[in-house]
C-alpha cells in the first residue's frame, strides 16, 4: 500500500518525534504564560489544552519504543489516540476561534495552531509507517 521504504518511514517518524515533542513544550509554556489573563470559558479550553499537550508528551515516549521496535499493535493504539488528540485540539480551535476575534486572547493562540499542524502530521507519518508494517507482516503470512 505505501511505496516508500520502511526504513525511510522510521527515520522520518523518529525525527518528527521530538520536533512534536519540542512545540508541544512551548505550547505549554505559552499556555502557562497566558493563564492568568484568561476568564470564562477560555479557562476550562487552556486547562484542557494543558491536559491534551501533556497526553500528547507521554505518548510520544511510547510512540518511540514502538517506532524503534516495530510494534504493530501498539502503533495501531497510538493513531487512535493521535486521531482523538488532532480532533479535541481542533475542537479548542472552533470553540476560541468562534467566541473571539483575537485568537491571541484564547487558548487557540498562534503557538497551539503551529502545535496542532504538527500533531497533525505526526498522526499522518504514524498512519504511513502502520500501513508500511502492516503490509510486511500480511506478506510475510
Amino acid at each position: 500500500m505505501c511505496f516508500c521504504p520502511t526504513i525511510a518511514l522510521k527515520v522520518g517518524l523518529l525525527f518528527m518525534i521530538p520536533i512534536t515533542a519540542g512545540i508541544n513544550g512551548a505550547q505549554i509554556a505559552k499556555d502557562v504564560s497566558i493563564w492568568n489573563a484568561l476568564e470564562g470559558h477560555h479557562y476550562v479550553m487552556i486547562v484542557i489544552s494543558l491536559s491534551v499537550s501533556a497526553f500528547v508528551l507521554s505518548t510520544l515516549v511510547v510512540l518511540i519504543y514502538a517506532t524503534i521496535c516495530n510494534k504493530i499493535r501498539i502503533l495501531k493504539v497510538i493513531m487512535l489516540i493521535f486521531a482523538g488528540i488532532v480532533l479535541v485540539k481542533l475542537g479548542i480551535l472552533f470553540v476560541c476561534i468562534s467566541t473571539e476575534m483575537n485568537p491571541g486572547k484564547t487558548a487557540a493562540h498562534p503557538m497551539f495552531m503551529v502545535c496542532w499542524v504538527l500533531t497533525f502530521l505526526c498522526m499522518a507519518a504514524i498512519i504511513l509507517y502502520w500501513l508500511r508494517l502492516y503490509d510486511i507482516a500480511n506478506e510475510a503470512d
